[in-house]
């Protein structure tokens, strides 16, 4: 029996020792009137470090040993911010202000005979079912790739509820034009839908509170993903075959798959 404790010993002291090397970093982010900023991706670029704020702006984030990269803050609605290992090495709690956009809204005609247009999601056959399971808070974002020939202003984003389990869950809903695999926000304010087990088997639909004009011939991307949850359980969609874009929204990384849940996406004609 000595001998046994003899040999665990060195086991037990290097597992110490790497929970002791990694860093916890824990902080609040605030936007310039002092308001927590609600679902903010935080973490180390292109790498598998990551977390999401609360809906109040805390967080907490576990980095393994021997990572000395800057922490990035992003959010739809700020000015992504740049925490240096420096600034965070101690283990002192962090107090992170986003600045705000400059929002340059341009003025959009719409014609008053124009009728609303699908975009993406035009006679979409179902093939099975998509979604997310688990604590799946603001991993992934997923959806499809479509492109017009013409200018649109985007008004509403249609989805449907095969089955949710949780509790509550929330919803974030994004547009992206993607250029040369990069991800380019279009919008300027987040768009958030919740979900309950009330709305299985239920079509609803989002929009944006802003103008969003999609150009003619460019490539865009409409994700929906889960900010939030309650519970534990697992959210489907329909599902259809359609090439997509499935992206993590702290790491960056994406893969283009040929399915995703069915969204509808629609707009108006500008002139």
């Amino acid at each position: 029996m000595k001998r046994l404790r003899f040999e665990l010993l060195p086991l037990a002291v290097l597992l110490s020792l790497a929970v002791q090397a990694q860093t916890t970093v824990k902080g609040h982010v605030i936007n310039e009137r002092g308001d927590g900023v609600e679902y903010v991706s935080i973490g180390i670029e292109e790498d598998s470090v990551g977390v999401i704020s609360d809906a109040q702006g805390h967080f907490t984030l576990t980095i393994p040993a021997g990572r000395r990269d800057d922490l990035t803050f992003s959010h739809v609605s700020y000015q992504t911010a740049t925490i240096p290992y420096t600034t965070y090495a101690d283990g002192h709690e962090l107090t992170v202000t986003l600045q705000d956009k400059v929002i340059e809204l341009a003025e959009v005609v719409v014609g008053k005979k124009n009728k609303s247009h699908t975009l993406s999601g035009k006679s979409w056959l179902r093939t099975s079912t998509a979604g997310f399971e688990g604590d799946c808070k603001g991993e992934i974002e997923w959806g499809p790739i479509f492109k017009n020939r013409k200018d649109y202003l985007l008004t509403d984003i249609i989805f449907t509820i095969d089955k949710c389990e949780y509790e509550e869950c929330l919803l974030s809903f994004n547009c992206y034009e993607v250029r040369d695999k990069k991800f380019i926000n279009v919008l300027n304010k987040p768009i958030y839908q919740r979900v309950t087990p009330a709305d299985n088997g239920k079509q609803l639909s989002v929009s944006p509170t802003e103008s969003v004009v999609l150009k003619g011939k460019k490539k865009y991307c409409v994700t929906i993903s889960v900010v939030d949850i309650k519970g534990k359980g697992r959210l489907s969609f329909p599902a259809n075959f359609k090439s997509s874009y499935a992206r993590h929204k702290v790491k960056g990384r994406m893969r283009k798959i040929p399915g995703c849940p069915m969204i509808i996406v629609k707009g108006y004609e500008v002139e």
